[in-house]
């Protein structure tokens, strides 16, 4: 063929873009998602772990391929974060982090030594000093150059601040594995970086709710981003009822209740943890609403837009198809968590359900990406795909 003469592996492996990390954070989350599933099986733990091991294999295959295209063209480093839709992906390489994270947690906990929680425990300081820098300068750095002028959906500008927003999340993981006192230092710094996360997002969802109602939904190639306004609210009630609920084991009783009494000797009813338990749950709850407010709204207006309800058809596959496992999959770990803080057997029940879905959409989207690449729809130069696009079909 004379194409696979003109495109070599190297050429094709210099295609890998930032957004490429969103195969593995949405891997990451699915392996993290069967293992918080309600309703267990013999053999799921087992299939959560070799989707968890294939996930460190495919987060080291897209590193090496984002080697392979910085190496081989210097100045692609510098572009990346030039250009207005790859720079604003370039934090799913630490979400992609992040859920490599929570699933040591998950399954490494019963299967390791005590050497693991020391290992989590500092890899968690690592990871917040890094998405918090992440958060600063990257985000100066699009100010400075006015990137958001170029962004065509403004959603996208949250996940500059998402990275540092799931070191609640977590922080909601790992404290159960950890000594008190590191654990109430951990819990302080997720709540800490977590409401950062909240607070940026709101400003942002503020402007994404004023575009959709001036300028209408986005393009069809756009709305797969929409789904990314599900993630903050979701990763926000997840993380602040895990926090809460290892507050309980970890907090003393009189923890900042000693402030306002510090001469009290009385036995103590309701505790700090307690407190905090139940304002996180109610929290939960509210933010819970607008995850799936969201939620349908990205739906419908991707539904919107194939041939059978009068739109153009789907969009092309790419990589943006895998943006939305990863919220949706917070979405339903989130209401996982609201279901066993209730007791709602219903709710846990309507969780299986929906983590069933979730994991056929993962299986569909990586068929999907299969497929693309094999028939060079995917990682394939743009400008042989267009003078080649009648031999290529």
């Amino acid at each position: 063929m004379v194409l696979a003469g003109r495109v070599s592996l190297k050429d094709r492996l210099c295609q890998i873009t930032w957004s490429w990390y969103c195969m593995s954070m949405a891997t990451g989350g699915v392996s993290v998602l069967l293992y918080r599933t309600p309703h267990q099986f013999t053999g799921l733990e087992t299939i959560g772990k070799i989707i968890y091991i294939f996930n460190l294999a495919l987060f080291l295959a897209i590193t090496a391929g984002m080697a392979v295209r910085f190496i081989y063209r210097p100045a692609a480093l510098k572009e990346s974060f030039q250009d207005a839709n790859e720079s604003y992906y370039a934090p799913t390489c630490l979400l992609a982090i992040a859920t490599i994270i929570l699933g040591a947690q998950a399954y490494g906990a019963s299967a390791c030594g005590p050497w693991l929680p020391v290992a989590l425990r500092i890899v968690f300081w690592i990871y917040v000093a890094l998405s918090t820098l992440s958060a600063i300068f990257h985000n100066w750095y699009l100010y400075h150059i006015a990137l958001g002028r170029k962004q065509p959906s403004p959603i996208a500008k949250l996940l500059p601040c998402f990275p540092a927003m799931l070191s609640g999340t977590i922080a909601s993981s790992i404290a159960a594995s950890q000594p008190r006192d590191q654990a109430i230092t951990i819990l302080v710094g997720g709540v800490t970086l977590q409401g950062f996360g909240f607070i940026m997002s709101s400003l942002i969802y503020a402007e994404y709710q004023y575009f959709l109602a001036k300028r209408g939904l986005p393009e069809r190639e756009e709305r797969l981003q929409m789904f990314i306004a599900v993630g903050p609210w979701s990763f926000t009630g997840l993380a602040l009822i895990g926090m809460a609920d290892e507050s309980v084991k970890a907090f003393p009783e009189r923890y900042i209740i000693s402030y306002a009494d510090p001469m009290s000797t009385g036995n103590i009813t309701v505790s700090t943890g307690d407190i905090a338990l139940v304002i996180a749950s109610f929290f939960a709850i509210f933010v819970w609403t607008m995850a799936f407010f969201h939620l349908c709204i990205a739906a419908v207006s991707v539904l919107a837009s194939i041939r059978m309800f009068g739109g153009a058809g789907p969009p092309p596959m790419s990589v943006a198809y895998w943006g939305m496992v990863f919220p949706n999959t917070g979405f339903v770990i989130s209401t996982i968590t609201i279901g066993e803080v209730l007791q709602s057997p219903a709710i846990l029940w309507v969780t299986s359900v929906l983590t069933v879905l979730q994991v056929i959409m993962w299986l569909g989207v990586g068929g999907a990406t299969i497929i693309a690449v094999a028939r060079r729809k995917m990682l394939w130069p743009e400008h042989v795909k267009r003078e080649n696009e009648d031999e290529i079909l």
